[in-house]
């Protein structure tokens, strides 16, 4: 009877169709190349078409001095993916680049309704999430035209991380998170600082359990963190080999821009693409009271306090016109993992027979909830 009651529990309903509808609009439109989003003609796909002619990464190029304009101290994941599409498809064509963007798509939303599924919510919650998700996500990717754009990569890593950190910590945790981190650092500059933020929180809440009386797992630990070490140093030793990174990356902290950003910032919230959803992407810091979603909280905190420190320090001109430049785009990276995580804190979840254990701790039962963190 448990065994049927969690089939119907994953069974479709009316959320997964929504989500399915939203996924089939955006890919019609994007397969068409109407969506392909400026970065992606000008930096993210001119790389890729380039390393696709050199056979591979082409420092060569990426170290001529007026390309400072497409990033060359970027991590390559994503040219290196339109890169060998174009070597799967014959050539450089733009359908089936942005056909990568529609996979990704398709596996955030896999990702949500399996982080609903393992936050424990009721069935209603569960499909009306995924459609939540799946139809603001589709109308900020078309308003917004984002098809090809790299930031889908850390919404999908967001994402697939509030599975593993909802979890009380175990092996399989450790060596999910490793490689969603991974994946972060190998896609975008800010998904170098957001891996870090995983790793560390999944190796605090390993030694919180330990100090619980639960043994320290050094190894589960280590694989949290080896994967993204073997993505992170060799990108940082080639970059600095080649003198890529740029001088106008980062600066010092001037609190002087505070008006000047958080006018950009109140000016970005009403992005009409967004309709309404973007305030999501600050939920972070009240999501660090429920104790369930707290190891989630604390990463995507970090990361949204170092989209500020980039503000903060980063030496260009017009800080408001920089905000608005990119904000909506860097609270698409959160805002889909903040709305799941939300749902598992605050809304209904669903009846279990008595005497099973919570969902977060299914396969861990000897471990209590509070050695979650």
């Amino acid at each position: 009877m448990r065994a049927l009651g969690r089939g119907r529990a994953t069974a479709p309903g009316w959320g997964d169709v929504l989500a399915i509808f939203a996924l089939a609009v955006f890919a019609s439109l994007a397969l068409s190349g109407w969506l392909a989003m400026p970065d992606f003609v000008y930096h993210w796909g001119l790389k890729g078409h380039r390393f696709y002619l050199a056979r591979g990464v082409d420092y060569r190029f990426l170290s001529r001095s007026w390309n400072w304009a497409i990033h060359p101290d970027y991590p390559n994941l994503v040219p290196e993916l339109f890169a060998v599409t174009a070597l799967l498809a014959g050539g450089f064509d733009v359908p089936a680049m942005m056909l990568g963007t529609v996979a990704l798509f398709a596996l955030l939303l896999a990702a949500v309704r399996e982080g609903l599924r393992q936050g424990g919510t009721d069935r209603f919650t569960r499909q009306a999430g995924t459609a939540l998700v799946a139809l603001s996500s589709a109308a900020f990717g078309i308003g917004y035209i984002m098809a090809g754009a790299a930031d889908w990569n850390l919404a999908l890593a967001l994402a697939a991380a509030v599975p593993p950190l909802l979890r009380p910590p175990d092996r399989t945790g450790d060596f999910q998170v490793g490689v969603i981190a991974a994946f972060a650092a190998a896609s975008k500059i800010e998904g170098v600082p957001l891996a870090a933020f995983l790793v560390a929180v999944q190796v605090v809440r390993r030694i919180r359990g330990a100090g619980t009386g639960r043994r320290l797992d050094l190894a589960g630990a280590l694989a949290a963190g080896l994967l993204p070490a073997l993505v992170i140093l060799p990108w940082l030793g080639r970059a600095a080999h080649h003198h890529l990174f740029q001088t106008f990356d980062s600066g010092s902290f001037e609190l002087a821009r505070a008006r000047e950003i958080f006018a950009g910032v109140r000016q970005a919230l009403r992005i009409p693409a967004w309709h309404g959803f973007l305030p999501a992407m600050f939920l972070p810091p009240l999501l660090l009271l429920p104790r369930r979603t707290r190891a989630f909280a604390a990463a995507a905190t970090l990361e949204l306090l170092f989209y500020f420190y980039a503000y903060f320090t980063s030496p260009v001109g017009n800080y408001r016109y920089f905000v608005l430049s990119n904000f909506p785009r860097l609270g698409f990276q959160l805002v889909p993992a903040c709305l799941v995580a939300a749902l598992v804190a605050f809304a209904p979840k669903r009846e279990r027979p008595a005497g099973s254990p919570p969902p977060a701790a299914q396969g861990d039962e000897s471990a209590g909830v509070s050695a979650a963190g």
